[in-house]
């Protein structure tokens, strides 16, 4: 059986739509389950190394999205409180793990990362998330650990259609969703409008104690389709999103989080080729403050506001050139990021922090431009598969203070790999060799030093293989990379965090199974294991220190049952105890703040299908675990709220959750 396409990429897919809905091969109903398939894909081919999440709620429709991917192995998270989760991929993250929308890359505004990319990120205005694993494409950017890509394609429509969905659910600590997605068009084009409103209580840990995590987000998107001829198709699209939330690790909160972000695509077909354009536009502007959602301590001078703002705008083009068992990918791209900010504080009330702020100017901060250029291709045959790619990208950064221009750096990062796979009757086997270079992002250039970073680079091999029948699947990936120059902080004096360079070696890999049995008895599961190793004596690291802000080993099981209309399942998740930290140092999602325990917790779900309707429940943390990742904040000590320090942030206590889901 070939398992075609680009490996070393795990999509996860579904339809905005109607998938939900809709029977597999096998005419099982696919209950809330996020999996791919060709009947739900869209001019995307099966993966070698395909992932199915083993939870029922759908990554696309969770506003929760670091603790979704959990459920892929391989993937960790940062908690700071109730936004600003970081995702990361063999435990790296932020530019090593870039986030992107349509194809453009999409980035916070905050400098201590409050607002991370997925803070801005309306799951359910999406078709399809794709996860590029390691440096095994060139198409999309300089990709270390990988790549999360969220893509609507353009939608085409084969007749008349007017369809929706409309989801509701209620949990604990006050958990309330809303959302809507509809859908009217015919087969020139088509307009589809999405909403939700997300909200939360701050919820409680496994002590039952409060955790300062509240939060509140509403999102849009119009987008609309024009496809006049079988060759062509224009696409328009508008997000709008809001929000705010609480921050249990650090003195301020996030009061507003607001994005607007326009996209134009253009797919046109010259015969067995075809044109593929986007322009976009993103603008994210953020405010924190200590007052707006927790008490401030009320002196004379302790009221501050910051309002970070940030524009991405840029073009991207790619030609897709078929000639047989040819498939040729060349194209080019240009984007301008512009970070600016404007601030107050030692102010004696809300009112004259916030009229101050507003009363000045944004300062600029950074200016980064993006030229691109890559070249991607695949070679295929029935038994085997050959792949490629190269890419050289030109980043210029001039950094500004005080709102002049103080430096200025242009640097040329060249990304390159190749892979070869092996088809056989009911097992892909692969092996992938890849180059990636990045240059340091906006929060490792504004540190000390910062500027003066060597590129950072990662040379790594890729192995693994699938094997898949009819009833079960099983999946094994191992990486080893050797990363020179690679980006560190020191966070030892925090009034000073400086940014070097060292070198360092990475290894691990993931195993995934899962099997159904008598087609009722499902049992499935997955472990990952990351291993990381200073290699350099430099700024009081020493050869042979473990590197820092490694996750350790993570295991999770599911056994249930599953029918064509309805499944019961129990999930345990487990994180081994985490021995190897370099405490001080770290990278711009956070620091190592020592050891970290291990825990494990139990999860039940259930979900009924009747007609075009769903009904799904939840329990998590069934066994009320205290518990928090080795990778998330410390807890910051809140007085007026009675809340004291932590080590690290806790996560929810036991919960529960009911979900209704309707299809017309």
């Amino acid at each position: 059986m070939r398992f075609s396409s680009v490996l070393a990429s795990s999509l996860i897919c579904v339809s905005a739509i109607s998938a939900d809905f809709e029977t597999s091969k096998d005419n099982v109903v696919v209950l809330d389950k996020v999996t791919v398939s060709s009947k739900i894909e869209k001019n995307i081919l099966n993966e070698p190394t395909k992932v199915e999440v083993a939870g029922k709620e759908t990554i696309l429709e969770s506003p929760d999205l670091a603790k979704s991917l959990l459920k892929v192995s391989g993937f960790s998270m940062t908690r700071k409180g109730g936004g600003g989760s970081e995702i990361l991929y063999r435990s790296q993250g932020a530019g090593r793990l870039p986030i992107f929308i349509d194809n453009s890359l999409l980035q916070g505004g905050c400098g201590g990362r409050m607002d991370t990319a997925i803070t801005y990120i309306s799951p359910e205005n999406y078709r399809s998330v794709r996860i590029i694993k390691g440096p095994q494409d060139v198409r999309f950017g300089a990709l270390i650990s990988g790549a999360v890509l969220f893509d609507r394609d353009i939608l085409r429509l084969s007749q008349t259609t007017f369809s929706g969905n409309l989801n509701a659910l209620y949990g604990s600590f006050d958990r309330r969703e809303t959302s809507v997605n509809l859908l009217g068009g015919n087969e020139l084009g088509s307009l589809q409008a999405t909403g939700g409103i997300y909200k939360s209580g701050d919820y409680k840990d496994g002590d039952g104690k409060d955790v300062h995590s509240r939060y509140s987000k509403k999102t849009g998107a119009l987008i609309a389709t024009f496809t006049p001829l079988d060759d062509t198709a224009l696409s328009f699209s508008a997000d709008f999103g809001s929000g705010k939330a609480a921050y249990a690790d650090r003195a301020m909160d996030g009061v507003k989080f607001d994005r607007t972000s326009f996209g134009i695509g253009l797919e046109q077909g010259f015969g067995e080729h075809q044109l593929n354009m986007q322009a976009f536009y993103h603008e994210i502007d953020h405010v924190m403050d200590n007052f707006s959602l927790r008490p401030n301590i009320n002196s004379a001078t302790s009221y501050m506001y910051n309002n970070p703002k940030r524009e991405i705008k840029g073009i991207r083009a790619e030609g897709v050139l078929n000639f047989g068992d040819i498939t040729g990918y060349i194209g080019a791209s240009y984007s301008t990021d512009e970070h600016s900010s404007r601030v107050s504080g030692g102010t004696s009330s809300a009112d004259k922090a916030i009229n101050l702020a507003l009363s000045k100017p944004y300062t600029k901060n950074a200016i980064i431009d993006y030229t691109s250029g890559f070249m991607q291709g695949e070679y295929m045959q029935d038994d085997y598969g050959v792949f490629s790619g190269v890419r050289i990208d030109h980043v210029s950064v001039d950094k500004y203070t005080s709102g002049n221009l103080s430096m200025t750096r242009d640097q040329n990062p060249v990304s390159a790999f190749i892979r070869y796979e092996r088809y056989l009757d009911a097992l892909t086997l692969y092996a992938g060799l890849g180059h990636a270079q990045r240059v340091a992002d906006f929060w490792e250039f504004s540190k000390v030093g910062g500027m003066d970073l060597n590129k950072e680079k990662n040379s790594q091999i890729d192995l693994g293989s699938v094997l898949k029948d009819d009833i079960s699947e099983l999946s094994f990936n191992l990486f080893a990379s050797k990363i020179d120059d690679y980006i560190m902080l020191d966070y030892r004096n925090t009034s000073s965090v400086k940014a070097f360079n060292t070198d360092v070696m990475m290894l691990g890999g993931e195993l995934d199974a899962e099997v159904l049995l008598q087609n009722l008895f499902k049992i499935g599961g997955g472990a990952s294991y990351t291993y990381g190793k200073n290699l350099k004596n430099t700024n009081g690291l020493r050869d042979g220190d473990p590197l820092p802000q490694i996750s350790p080993l993570a295991f999770r099981f599911l056994v249930g049952l599953e029918q064509k209309s309805w499944f019961a399942n129990a999930q345990f998740y487990a994180n081994a105890a985490q021995h190897r930290y370099k405490e001080g140092y770290g990278n711009a999602i956070g620091k190592d703040l020592g050891y970290s325990n291990d825990f494990w917790t139990v999860g039940l779900y259930g979900g009924y299908k009747y007609k075009n309707y769903q009904f799904l429940v939840a329990a998590e943390n069934l066994n009320n675990t205290l518990y928090s990742y080795h990778n998330s904040k410390n807890g910051a000590a809140i007085s007026t709220l009675d809340i004291p320090a932590t080590t690290r942030v806790y996560e929810p206590g036991r919960s529960f959750w009911v979900k209704f889901k309707a299809h017309f």
